[in-house]
Formats: C-alpha cells, sequence, structure tokens
C-alpha cells in the first residue's frame, strides 16, 4: 500500500486547517547559488502532497529496474504509470537525482536504480594527498594547488618542500635566462612574466562546445623557466590532478565544470580508509573526500614588469 509522504510543516491539503508552526517556510534564507535549499522548499510548498512511498526491500549492490506501477483506484480503474521521460521527444538534459549516466553512450541517461553499499562508520588516516582549488581574480583563473602530495612509501608529503626541491634541483642544472645580460648604467629592467611554485597547477576559462556564453575549466601548464630541459612544462604530481596524463597516448585535457570551485574554494582530499563489513570482512581503500575552502587565493604571477636594479 501507498504511503504518502509527510514532514512537520507540510502544507495541508484541505482548506480553513491550522499547519505545524515548528517549521516556517517564510523563514527561508536562500541565495540563487543555494540550490539544496531551493529544492527542499520548491518540494514542501509545491510538490510535497504529491509524492508517496512504496515499500519495497532490495538487496544491497543490486541495480533495480522498475517497468512500471499500476494504480488500482477506488473505481476499480488500472492505471499503467511508467517512469518520468519515456515519452518520444522528451529532454534529458536535466537535473535528475536518481539518474544513472550511461559511459557507452554520453548524454543518455539510464533510469535504473543503484543501491550502493552505504557505510554507517569507517575509520580514516591522514590524508596522503591535498588539493586546494582557489579562484584568483586577479589572474582570472584558478589554481589546483597540491598541498600535499603522496611520498615514495605511501604517506603523505608537504607539496611546496616537494616543488621547490624539483625547482631547486633544475635550476642547477641549467638557470634560465641563457646568457646573463651586459653591464649597463640603467637602473630598471624590463620583465616579460614571473612564475608561481610549481605546485601550482592553473585551470583557464575555456568556452563550451556548443555554446557561445558558458565556460568551462581546463587544466594548463605553466612553463618551466630552466635552460636544463627545453620548453620544459610543469605538471602536476598527484594523483587527483594527473587525470589523462598516465597510460593514456594522447594524453587527455581535464576540465571541470566552473560551478564546482566556488568563491570560497574547494578542498579535496585523498586517504586511507579502513570498515568492517556486516559479515566481518575487512575492507580497506584509498577514498576522496571534498569540502569547502577558507577562501579565494591570490596567485604572484604577474606580466610586463618593471624592477628596479639594485646598485652594485
Amino acid at each position: 500500500m501507498p504511503t504518502q509522504i509527510e514532514f512537520n510543516g507540510m502544507p495541508n491539503v484541505r482548506w480553513w486547517e491550522f499547519e505545524d508552526r515548528r517549521t516556517d517556510f517564510g523563514r527561508i534564507n536562500a541565495s540563487t547559488s543555494d540550490l539544496p535549499i531551493l529544492l527542499l522548499a520548491e518540494f514542501g510548498l509545491v510538490y510535497g502532497n504529491d509524492w508517496f512511498v512504496v515499500p519495497y526491500n532490495l538487496p544491497v549492490g543490486s541495480l533495480a529496474d522498475i517497468r512500471g506501477l499500476i494504480v488500482n483506484d477506488v473505481f476499480g480503474v488500472r492505471t499503467l504509470v511508467r517512469a518520468a521521460g519515456q515519452d518520444q521527444g522528451m529532454d534529458w538534459q536535466r537535473w535528475s537525482m536518481f539518474g544513472l549516466s550511461a559511459r557507452a553512450e554520453p548524454g543518455v541517461v539510464d533510469s535504473r536504480l543503484l543501491l550502493a553499499p552505504a557505510l554507517a562508520k569507517s575509520q580514516e588516516g591522514d590524508p596522503i594527498e591535498r588539493v586546494l582549488f582557489a579562484r584568483d581574480e586577479i589572474s582570472n583563473m584558478v589554481w589546483g594547488i597540491e598541498d600535499r602530495i603522496a611520498g615514495a612509501h605511501g604517506l603523505g608529503a608537504d607539496g611546496f618542500e616537494r616543488a621547490t626541491a624539483l625547482s631547486t634541483w633544475f635550476q642547477q642544472r641549467g638557470p634560465a635566462g641563457g646568457a646573463p645580460p651586459e653591464p649597463t648604467d640603467a637602473t630598471i629592467r624590463y620583465e616579460l612574466g614571473n612564475t608561481v611554485p610549481e605546485n601550482w597547477i592553473p585551470f583557464i576559462a575555456t568556452r563550451e562546445p556548443g555554446s557561445a556564453r558558458a565556460i568551462r575549466l581546463q587544466r594548463a601548464s605553466m612553463p618551466r623557466l630552466t635552460d636544463a630541459i627545453p620548453d620544459s612544462r610543469v605538471e602536476p604530481r598527484g594523483a587527483v590532478l594527473r587525470v589523462g596524463l598516465d597510460g593514456v597516448s594522447p594524453r587527455q585535457p581535464y576540465f571541470l565544470h566552473q560551478e564546482q570551485v566556488l568563491r570560497a574554494g574547494v578542498i579535496v582530499t585523498r586517504s586511507f580508509q579502513r570498515t568492517r563489513w556486516f559479515d566481518g570482512k575487512v575492507f580497506t581503500w584509498v577514498g576522496r573526500r571534498k569540502q569547502n575552502g577558507r577562501g579565494p587565493g591570490a596567485g604572484s604571477l604577474e606580466f610586463d614588469r618593471m624592477r628596479s636594479i639594485s646598485a652594485q
């Protein structure tokens, strides 16, 4: 038997009936970016009394395909209800909560329900990798800062220290700039540009295919200012940012949706995790966690600079 969904403060379907005052939808303070709050308010105020729950037990890790529901009303009429979007001409380029994407057919949505195994609690170790995605309004780009990378022993190492050591190694084998400039009596010097630490990976704005205004973020690379290896480029060293660089030929570009990197930034970590399943088996894996950042970033990237030359 289907049961209607109910919650505190739910609008009543009958008129002239007092509702529960403990839930005040009028005090919801949401902006245009608070998508979960807006969805909750729309569900509660508009579609709350249109949802029903039909209890049906499924095994963990199953993929369920509901062909349709047959509704038998009080008049004895049997109506077949199919899943939404099954008719011809339905545009599936929309937001869906439980829809699956077909990897073999991009743009096609699989309407089956995946009941993935969920954990109540797991043990998590220290992060072996931590990447900070920060917006730089001055440079008009997003930086992927490898704050922590996996070391040779599987433990996390400081990303800035590793980047400094690698940069020093290249500088010892061939400093940038070629031959030193001739001595002059000039007091200023022109520089085409500077660089950033090697653990800062840029993401530049590129146009979304098929759109004239939408943009997405593409992983780029900074030139390594050294004469040891001509045309050398800085590449990420962690697994989070090295998507498409290992094991594929040619190397694949890596894109991010710009709405994924908020103004406060995003922090992505990788760490070892361990849990015990209901049958007593122990599972260990490397998991990822995403959380909000601590604010926008300010890189030191500059172009067309005039620097003073100290008197010798």
